[in-house]
């Protein structure tokens, strides 16, 4: 619960859970949130389509007895897509989920000692503008892109004759015998 601050909207996952630990459990985030907002998903009713897509700074699952929420591929998939960049999912569960978490997209799992999991959703680093480095300068004409960068590849064809190329040939040398 320590994830938890002031003004975090929080997702609450239960399932089969008597009214009295449900709204004991609310009553619990609203102290620690104050401003924020607390919502309520059974896990057999939830969806991807229930809520808008990264609205969730907590995500709360299996904390009302009798901890029978199954976290399954699906699960895990929708409360990722959930989550805002950089929320924490925290849940109880009995079964090892390490590697479950992990291959569904959460980083920085944990497991505390009393059966509860940390973990959270990447974080989002947009630095503002990118710039591509450049490869090209377009600024040229294409006819001079080709003629200045390879002006010193070019041979003149004079310079590859000599004196005695030029001349022509006589006749009596061209005759055959």
């Amino acid at each position: 619960m320590n994830s938890i601050k002031r003004g975090d909207s929080v997702l609450i996952i239960w399932n089969n859970g008597d009214q009295n630990s449900i709204q004991k459990l609310v009553n619990d985030i609203n102290n620690l949130t104050k401003d924020g907002s607390v919502v309520l998903e059974n896990s057999e009713m939830i969806s991807g389509c229930s809520r808008p897509q990264s609205s969730f700074d907590v995500v709360l699952s299996n904390f009302i007895s009798p901890h029978t929420i199954h976290h399954s591929d699906e699960l895990l998939a929708i409360i990722l897509k959930l989550l805002k960049p950089s929320g924490k999912f925290i849940l109880k569960d009995e079964t090892d989920l390490i590697s479950a978490l992990k291959l569904n997209g959460f980083v920085n799992v944990t497991r505390e000692s009393d059966n509860t999991y940390v973990g959270s959703k990447a974080s989002l680093k947009l630095n503002g503008k990118v710039t591509a480095p450049t490869v090209w300068k377009l600024d040229d004409t294409v006819e001079a892109a080709w003629t200045g960068v390879n002006d010193d590849d070019i041979i003149d064809d004079d310079q590859l004759l000599d004196a005695d190329d030029l001349k022509k040939p006589d006749e009596s040398a061209l005759r055959g015998l």
